[in-house]
């Protein structure tokens, strides 16, 4: 008697079959790819089609929401000055790209007809002036910073000093001495107001910002003693305070602020995706155990970890130490080495000794490789969510191949080198510190080249990365035993190349609406093909 088979029947030898063969590996990344670019190029004519001019799209944030302030200020049914006086800051900070740089001469045209940099600022003015904060405490500060009127500034600085001073008036003279690059002037004067008035906390984070820039520890003292005044900034604000103050808790606690305000949940996913990639190579690198796949976890939480004990030192190398990139050399190079390389791997190796007493008690070096390796993993998770919001998601899959795996494979072999000093109860220690101080020049290396262009030192970082990574992946093949899986590690890391890739392009096409964004995202694309092919044949026999 027949029995139909299932349509699932040998399913599993099918999946190991195709995974392992290198044609339906290429071609199949090549439709994902293809797609990609039909989807990118719809995207682009779509928008020329339907008459949206390029330039709409290159609109900037700062007066995108200007924009959305006037509107929201000309419906308020209540007057509020305050509102009204950040307002105008916004607007003179625009105003160069505005009236392309003839501050006068707009400002005559606003006495003429009200109207500054194309909106109606008298009508406004008169909306939401009141009799603490009157119309001509307004024009003052208008003609003092558009025309340069000293009578104008002499009476806003005048109500600024009273006892005490009128409303507003120390904010704006404020804003004008800031203007004139007066910084320690306007500093004070924004103090006064957020001192004097309860409400002014656009004058209070001012005030503490511009304490920062300063590093004025004495005002940053003061402000600090009166309860909720940081604490209502800004988090990043309240994060470079507590560096500045010594104070970790008021340094950790702006960070879980930061984090919990703006989550991108698009990078967030974008980030998840990438880490998911390598975890799943990397787990198949694991002995055949019943928690392989969740055991993990904890090692790449611990990685996330780690970045938060490295912007603590961050803050206080770059706050309190003054470090910094722009240095001139060999300054830059310090900051490289010891600023970045040291605190990042310093950072993550410190998270990974938690679980040494676990890995001694296993006593399996591959084991330890791995879990350093899921530690970088978590590090690069955390921090790509930063540079996917700064540069963009189109770089996912150029992070994907360089820095994310430069994490990994530094981590891991710190970490393995580690695990073998204990065992041997020392006896490996010149060897270890070997390791770790070429895995901070490395990292520090590869992030000062990074910055250079190819036709200067850009070039060498590339070597860095194969070195390093090429290390941990022969040393990956020495310690660990690959899981036959059904999946095949490199078609992981092929299919999950192809969607980045495809990603790229059409993030290209929406941002920019424009052919030139898909070329920019091919051309960044094409750069990293010679890093891929390594990986391709490193993970041919896994």
């Amino acid at each position: 008697m027949s029995h139909d088979r299932s349509p699932f029947h040998g399913w599993r030898a099918r999946t190991h079959y195709l995974t392992r063969n290198r044609r339906f590996l290429l071609r199949t990344s090549a439709a994902i790819i293809a797609v990609g670019m039909i989807i990118a190029c719809v995207i682009v004519i779509g928008s020329v089609r339907s008459g949206e001019p390029a330039g709409s799209f290159a609109v900037s944030p700062a007066l995108s929401h200007l924009h959305e302030e006037f509107h929201h200020l000309r419906h308020e049914t209540a007057p509020q000055p305050r509102e009204l006086a950040t307002w105008l800051r916004m607007l003179l900070a625009q105003i160069p790209k505005l009236v392309e740089g003839d501050e006068a001469g707009a400002f005559q045209g606003f006495l003429s007809d009200g109207k500054l940099g194309g909106y109606d600022v008298a009508e406004l003015i008169r909306q939401h002036a009141t009799t603490d904060a009157p119309v001509g405490l307004f024009r003052d500060f208008l003609a003092a910073t558009l025309d340069a009127d000293m009578p104008a500034l002499e009476r806003l600085e005048s109500k600024a000093l009273a006892t005490p001073p009128e409303m507003l008036a120390a904010e704006l003279a404020g804003s004008v001495q800031r203007r004139g690059n007066n910084i320690p002037g306007a500093m004070q004067a924004f103090y006064t107001e957020g001192l004097n008035f309860a409400d002014a906390s656009a004058a209070r984070e001012e005030a503490v910002r511009l304490a920062i820039n300063l590093r004025d520890l004495n005002l940053l003292r003061t402000i600090a003693a009166h309860t909720g005044w940081i604490e209502h900034c800004h988090p990043l604000l309240q994060h470079h305070a507590g560096a500045l103050l010594g104070d970790v808790w008021m340094q950790w606690h702006g960070l879980i602020r930061h984090r919990i305000n703006e989550i991108p949940y698009g990078m967030l996913t974008l980030a998840f995706f990438v880490a998911a990639l390598w975890y799943f190579i990397l787990v198949q690198h694991s002995d055949h155990e019943r928690w392989r796949w969740a055991r993990p976890i904890v090692a790449l939480m611990a990685g996330v970890a780690s970045v938060w004990p490295t912007l603590t030192v961050l803050a206080y190398q770059e706050f309190v130490q003054g470090m910094t990139a722009d240095a001139p050399f060999p300054h830059d190079l310090i900051y490289y080495l010891v600023g970045v390389g040291l605190r990042e791997e310093g950072c993550k190796l410190l998270l990974f000794a938690l679980f040494l007493p676990w890995l001694m008690w296993r006593r399996q070096p591959g084991l330890a490789l791995l879990t350093g390796a899921f530690v970088g993993l978590g590090f690069s998770l955390e921090e790509n969510i930063g540079y996917y919001q700064d540069f963009g998601g189109t770089i996912a899959w150029t992070r994907f191949l360089s820095a994310n795996f430069l994490h990994i494979s530094l981590t891991g072999i710190c970490a393995h080198s580690l695990y073998r000093m204990l065992l041997t109860r020392f006896a490996r220690a010149d060897e270890f510190i070997a390791t770790f101080l070429l895995a901070v020049a490395a990292h520090g290396g590869y992030d000062y080249l990074a910055t250079g262009t190819l036709d200067d030192n850009g070039w060498l970082s590339i070597i860095v990365l194969v070195v390093s990574a090429a290390r941990f992946i022969d040393l990956l093949g020495e310690e660990t035993r690959p899981v036959r899986l059904t999946i095949a590690p490199r078609a992981v890391f092929t299919f999950g190349s192809a969607v980045l890739i495809a990603f790229s392009f059409i993030l290209g096409a929406w941002t920019s609406r424009s052919m030139e964004g898909i070329a920019t995202a091919g051309q960044e694309c094409l750069s990293m093909i010679p890093i891929a092919l390594l990986y391709w044949r490193k993970f041919e026999n896994a």
